[in-house]
């Protein structure tokens, strides 16, 4: 959309929301299925937990995102 000169904004926010909710849920449980193993640095899962909670705030946050599309729906 945005090579076409297209507005995007609601579409970006909300593939933004849509990836960072759908990684925390993803994330959250493999913590659990791993248990305290997966808080170690040995484990991949320790990373994408961090990794989540970075995207999470660098992208934004998901309140913000659900404020950006809700702009551009009209509520």
């Amino acid at each position: 959309m945005r090579d076409t000169g297209r507005p995007f904004s609601q579409q970006a926010a909300m593939a933004k929301l849509y990836c960072s909710e759908v990684m925390g849920r993803v994330v959250n449980q493999a913590v659990q299925i791993h248990g305290g193993y997966g808080l170690m640095k040995e484990y991949d899962v320790e990373r994408f937990y961090r990794d989540h909670k970075l995207l999470e705030i660098g992208e934004g946050t998901s309140e913000v995102q659900r404020i950006v599309i809700s702009r551009h729906i009209g509520c």
